[in-house]
């Protein structure tokens, strides 16, 4: 087994979960702002 292959999939991996997350975050926190504005008045 390839040991360069193996981290490779895994940096993808931890690559692919982060953007996630973010994106994840972002979206939670947008909807947040639009809940508090709309609460708010």
């Amino acid at each position: 087994m390839n040991e360069d292959g193996s981290r490779g999939q895994r940096v993808r991996l931890w690559v692919s979960w982060s953007v996630v997350s973010v994106l994840l975050s972002y979206g939670v926190v947008q909807t947040v702002l639009t809940a508090a504005k709309l609460f708010t008045g």
